[in-house]
């Protein structure tokens, strides 16, 4: 069959040069709004080393909560309360509220628990995530009874979640979708997260109108100065505004959140936020469940509805286009293809072998766990392990 020379590489790339009509390439390559947020706030730019940590010069995460901080100490943002009037009114205003007592002290006392077995047993795995800022627990749902509660806002898991559930009902409308449900637990002297957007996966398009993300965190522990989330307030007003594609100027600064244990802090997915240096002597344990509005995702669920002999013979291109080539924090599965760029062919997030370990029936979820569990099981007792392996080898 002759192809027609139109169609042919060098025709398309002889007309593809940089005087060709593209009209969104400078909008979708333009790194907005993150790169003009750090040029026009340099005191939010992220440490690379651990040498970089400074002290004394205002970077974002040498701060204070509201109440302490120069800045924010003469505004009147949002306390614990269960108002839902004014839980409406903090999300909207400020870009997050409190939830107090979401938890009671028996839930979040039982949560945190089982949390903490199952994070010393998976890093003596060594698939607990462990990371510069934290470690991350993934997929809760599969490691213990209590946790798909968390997801239906049960009242015996979370006394708060009727609220909860009807803030998030009203801000992304009914039928919204959780994008992940994890565990993100900081370390003594763990380096500063970036301030980011939960929803900065559609960068470089903006909501001004509303977010299309809310987040909700349990807080297992009390949190402060100390330990607390970072949070720039109103950012989730101020980003958006100046439009899609548009550079961000000045920004508030950051403060940490404070509230006692078993507050449900819920934010808008706009708002710049980030974990915070641990200055604590213990291990900070929340939890964060993103919900997103339902259509970020593929009208079919490729990675469930393609035949294995498809998949079998799939390029790299054909099976990152299907959703199994996973990239930095999305599409990953128990935490594998965290470290994936995205790229077809990259094996740190190809998840082939994970559909199928599953259509084989021979996939190992990592279940609930005990320290004690781990000096029983054998070498590569779980799938993600086996994946690991294979990825490192590749």
């Amino acid at each position: 069959m002759t192809i027609p020379i139109e169609f042919t590489p060098e025709a398309i790339a002889e007309v593809s040069g940089p005087d060709a009509f593209k009209p969104y390439d400078e909008f979708l390559s333009c790194r907005q709004p993150v790169d003009s947020i750090v040029e026009s706030n340099p005191w939010m730019r992220t440490p690379v080393t651990q040498d970089d940590i400074v002290w004394g010069e205002g970077r974002y995460y040498d701060t204070t909560v509201a109440r302490k901080h120069k800045y924010w100490k003469d505004f009147d943002l949002p306390t614990p309360t269960k108002d839902l009037r004014q839980l409406r009114q903090d999300l909207f205003e400020w870009g997050f509220c409190l939830v107090e007592d979401g938890l009671s002290k028996s839930q979040y006392t039982e949560t945190r628990m089982r949390l903490v077995e199952q994070a010393e047993a998976e890093r003596k795995l060594d698939i607990g995530g462990v990371g510069d800022t934290f470690q991350l627990v993934c997929s809760l749902i599969n490691k213990g009874e209590i946790f798909p509660k968390f997801l239906e806002h049960d009242p015996a898991v979370v006394q708060g979640g009727p609220v909860i559930e009807k803030l998030l009902n009203e801000t992304l409308r009914k039928g919204w979708c959780v994008f992940s449900f994890t565990a993100n637990i900081s370390y003594p002297g763990c380096k500063p997260m970036e301030l980011h957007q939960d929803q900065g996966s559609i960068n470089p398009y903006q909501t001004p109108e509303a977010p299309v993300c809310v987040t909700t965190m349990y807080m297992l522990e009390d949190v402060d100065e100390r330990n607390g989330t970072l949070i720039v307030p109103t950012s989730h007003r101020l980003v958006p505004a100046v439009g899609s594609g548009n550079r961000v100027g000045k920004l508030p600064p950051a403060v940490n959140v404070e509230a006692p244990a078993g507050t449900v802090l819920l934010f808008d997915g706009r708002m710049l936020h980030g974990t915070s240096i641990n200055r604590a002597d213990d291990w900070r344990y929340v939890m964060v469940q993103p919900s997103m509005k339902p259509w970020i995702r593929s009208q079919e669920n490729f990675s469930l509805s393609t035949k294995p002999e498809v998949l079998e013979n799939a390029s790299g291109k054909l099976l990152q286009r299907l959703g199994l080539q996973a990239t930095a924090g999305l599409g990953n599965v128990e935490g594998f293809g965290n470290g994936g760029t995205g790229r077809a062919g990259d094996a740190r997030g190809s998840l082939q072998m994970a559909r199928n370990l599953l259509a084989s029936g021979n996939y190992r979820h990592v279940g609930e766990l005990t320290p004690a569990d781990v000096d029983t099981l054998p070498e590569d007792s779980f799938a993600i392990q086996t994946m690991r392996r294979a990825a490192e080898s590749q």
